[in-house]
């Protein structure tokens, strides 16, 4: 199954982000940290209209999905109330997952790009199926 070019959410409507392999952003998270590249808010609306950038900025922000592209070595290893081990599947780089809107900080990478950096917690699920099975079940 192809995955879609475009998310909508609520009125806003996102490119989503694809991910080369590589962290090109200068940042490596730490502790509990995760970096995430958020998918990009579109310039124009589905009727050709033109967006001002203060609106593609505050729809950037409050964006809810994005690409896995670097976990802090602590990051899933206890849960949300850091007192029980964490069991199970972890996301990995190259997952794209859903998250708090307005989770992390955002910051500026070498590329170009706008990463966020947000505590593991902040992740809520992931998209389709993970990166990380994906390549268990081809071997």
């Amino acid at each position: 199954m192809k995955d879609n070019l475009v998310l909508k959410v609520r009125d806003a409507t996102y490119e989503l982000r694809e991910w080369n392999g590589r962290n090109e952003s200068g940042y490596k998270p730490v502790c509990d940290k995760v970096l995430v590249l958020p998918d990009k808010s579109m310039s124009r609306t589905s009727g050709g209209i033109e967006m001002p950038e203060t609106t593609q900025d505050r729809q950037g922000v409050a964006a809810v999905t994005g690409v896995v592209i670097e976990v802090g070595p602590q990051a899933f290893a206890y849960d949300g109330d850091r007192l029980t081990r964490w069991e199970g599947w972890r996301p990995q780089p190259g997952d794209r997952v859903c998250f708090e809107r307005y989770a992390g900080q955002e910051y500026p990478g070498l590329d170009g790009e706008v990463y966020r950096i947000m505590q593991d917690r902040s992740i809520g699920g992931v998209l389709g199926v993970p990166a990380a099975l994906k390549q268990a079940e081809a071997a």
